[in-house]
């Protein structure tokens, strides 16, 4: 029975490189698919894209198109990935350079129409946009857009790829829809109208195989809490996950032989539940997934089937992510040192809240928190007894200030930075006090029906 082998070769803008490369050189695959973006991403492009319009894309693109495409290319391989992200076309140029500078020929597809803000205006006359998260409309707030986005399905990739691309690169296109435009394209399968059950099932399926290696080495061991026990973990060198699918919606996950990391029941189980809300129903936007009655069979070392995942229509709205530019971020970080550093960190932050009151600043929102001991986790994080902290060598002290001007949390730390000479002994800190805040850009998800969003091929 025919198959087809998808290799999820990056789960994160920044990710390595490397294990795309064993994959590209050892041939494990068919496809190579990179999954760049995030709600988080799609701010950082932001920024960058506010600096320079011709950017908004992530940027390590350019480090993939010189090291890892011209080996998969040359062994056959074609490519799908969302780094394109708020600037696809920008990014489908940048690597056709790259590929014309190596002496590569390739088709490159970019998939535009994703971004809605031109059109935000327009939109907001016609639809009352409600927070997803909270008792929240659109109209209320004061802040200004910085972009919206939308996130799409597999139809376009698939067109793409039926007419011949090498490569294609989108924007904001949901994580498991890059696999299954593939295995759409591979099958032919109907992505637009499926009438009969099985055909639903069938969408269900690869987007549960573009689920599982979305996340790249999520799946293969890394950042698990599967059998982990801090040795044996092959972390340098682990292999990034491929799916294997066959014609009639079987597949398995695996990775490149000889790699660290390692494939098991429970690493996929981990990666299974991830993101996902509703086990059943988990809402993509071609095809809304029951997960409830899925096996997980270890057959042998590094090959773990899954079966049974139900498909059903999909939804007649799609996501819409919205950024807005809601003022500025300022962070400074101390360090308290043995003896007595919870304490020193305790006294610190006393005299800081008196000094800033003193100066009648008045920021959005004031956040301390206690490095090695809170750090993450804040008000969740157990309290210890006073005979586990007195004996810790060091305590870091991270404070968050946000604030609508952009130079007051300069102002609130640098009338702080005194306490290093005039506060509680045994103080370092970051040179950070001398600089403006950066900009904050929160996020609005929202609905939006589908035939509000038209996308566009082009062929580089």
């Amino acid at each position: 029975m025919r198959k087809i082998r998808i290799a999820g070769v990056q789960g994160f803008y920044g990710d390595s490189p490397l294990g795309a490369m064993m994959v590209a050189m050892m041939g494990s695959a068919d496809y190579l698919v990179q999954d760049a973006l995030s709600e988080l991403t799609l701010s950082i492009l932001q920024k960058d894209k506010l600096k320079n319009p011709e950017l908004g894309y992530a940027r390590d693109i350019e480090i993939f198109a010189s090291r890892v495409y011209p080996i998969a290319l040359s062994k056959g391989m074609k490519i799908v990935i969302n780094s394109g992200g708020l600037h696809p076309l920008a990014a489908a140029k940048r690597v056709s350079e790259i590929c014309k500078e190596k002496g590569i020929h390739a088709k490159i597809a970019a998939i535009t129409g994703d971004n809605l803000l031109p059109v935000m205006n327009e939109l907001q006359e016609k639809y009352n946009f409600k927070n997803l998260d909270k008792e929240q409309y659109l109209h209320e707030l004061p802040f200004e857009m910085t972009h919206a986005n939308v996130y799409t399905g597999a139809q376009k990739i698939k067109e793409s790829l039926d007419q011949g691309a090498d490569i294609v690169i989108t924007g904001r296109v949901a994580d498991p829809c890059l696999t299954l435009g593939i295995l759409a394209h591979e099958f032919q399968w109907n992505l637009t109208s499926p009438s009969e059950e099985k055909e639903w099932d069938l969408l269900a399926k690869g987007i549960l195989a573009g689920h599982l290696i979305e996340c790249g080495a999520q799946v293969t061991g890394g950042n698990s809490y599967a059998r982990w026990d801090g040795q044996n973990d092959d972390f340098a060198t682990i292999g990034y996950p491929i799916a294997v699918f066959f014609e009639d919606g079987e597949f398995y996950i695996t990775k490149t032989e000889g790699t660290g990391g390692r494939v098991t029941r429970d690493t996929v189980r981990e990666q299974l539940v991830y993101e996902i809300h509703d086990p059943s129903s988990y809402i993509t936007p071609d095809v809304v997934v029951n997960l409830c009655g899925v096996e997980i069979i270890e057959e042998r070392e590094n090959m773990v089937w899954l079966k049974g995942a139900k498909g059903s229509k999909r939804p007649d709205q799609l996501k819409l992510c919205i950024g807005l530019k809601e003022g500025y971020l300022s962070e400074q970080l101390f360090y308290f040192s043995y003896p007595n550093a919870l304490q020193k960190v305790k006294s610190f932050e006393k005299a800081a809240k008196e000094i800033w009151q003193i100066m009648s600043f008045q920021p959005d929102e004031i956040r301390f928190q206690y490095l090695g001991l809170n750090g993450i986790h804040e008000s969740a994080a157990p309290v210890y007894e006073d005979k586990v902290t007195e004996s810790l060598n060091e305590i870091g002290l991270r404070i968050v200030i946000k604030h609508e001007k952009e130079d007051l949390g300069k102002k609130m730390i640098q009338s702080i930075v005194c306490l290093g000479l005039n506060g509680p002994p045994g103080i370092a800190a970051s040179m950070n006090w001398g600089k403006n805040g950066s900009v904050r850009l929160g996020l609005f998800p929202t609905l939006i029906p589908r035939e509000e969003v038209h996308e566009t091929i082009h062929f580089l």
